[in-house]
């Protein structure tokens, strides 16, 4: 399984630039609150990747307007007065403009990433370590992280730079594979950190600018050699570098 050869979206997803810059939300159209079902054809999306985790799901089409990312809009369809919510910082986007704009238009507390009910990402932040896990009594109040990504795809097991899924939601005879653009090994390194002491944990969604989703929950496991080959290329960089 090993020597498979990875599709050609999923070849694309991996070798995408990481992170284009987003637009200053003051360059932003108006955003207004989600039409009621629009809210929950999202909601209901969301809800079916976070039961088949891995697997890709799409947003309602046009849910936020251009150059806004989609990522916002699982916030503006969860968020509401009794959840907090927080920006994973980022020197290099906008993230914390677009937590204000949400926060007013969802009444949404705005938190720090340890007492995060929900938490917005536009990259990869190493403040992903600092996220409310809950505890052992109130599991439920572990974050759900909106992670931005530059692509996703399924691949073939074993493609190059794809993760092989595993746990609750996933067939114990049919693992899942993607390949999530522009987060690392180390990312999801972090991520196993987080959930190593379950029920406490926290759930990522994973959101591309144009509105495709793949969950990943809490009890989903990211297989070693996966991850083991996910940091081989970075590796390899930094010794050119070197």
């Amino acid at each position: 399984m090993s020597d498979a050869a990875p599709t050609a979206e999923a070849a694309a997803a991996a070798s995408a630039p990481a992170f284009p810059p987003v637009a200053a939300p003051a360059s932003w159209p108006m955003l207004q609150e989600l039409a009621p079902d629009t809210a929950q054809r999202a909601f209901r999306e969301i809800m079916e990747a976070f039961s088949r985790p891995g697997t890709i799901r799409r947003l309602p089409a046009g849910i936020v307007p251009a150059p806004v990312p989609a990522v916002l809009a699982p916030l503006l369809t969860l968020a509401d007065i009794m959840t907090p919510v927080a920006a994973l910082s980022s020197s290099a986007q906008p993230v914390q403009g677009a937590l204000a704009i949400a926060a007013r238009l969802t009444v949404a507390p705005v938190a720090t990433p340890a007492t995060t009910r929900f938490a917005l990402a536009f990259d990869e932040s190493p403040e992903l370590a600092e996220l409310n896990t809950g505890s052992h009594w109130s599991p439920e109040t572990g974050a759900m992280l909106f992670q931005r990504v530059t692509s996703l795809a399924a691949a073939d097991a074993g493609a190059a730079g794809s993760l092989l899924l595993t746990g609750p939601g996933i067939p114990p005879f049919a693992p899942v594979s993607i390949v999530a653009g522009g987060l690392s090994a180390e990312f999801f390194a972090t991520l196993a950190e987080l959930n190593s002491d379950y029920p406490s944990g926290v759930d990522v969604l994973l959101v591309t600018d144009d509105g495709a989703i793949a969950a990943l929950a809490r009890t989903t496991v990211v297989e070693a050699s996966a991850l083991a080959a996910l940091a081989a290329p970075a590796a390899d960089q930094k010794a050119e570098v070197a």
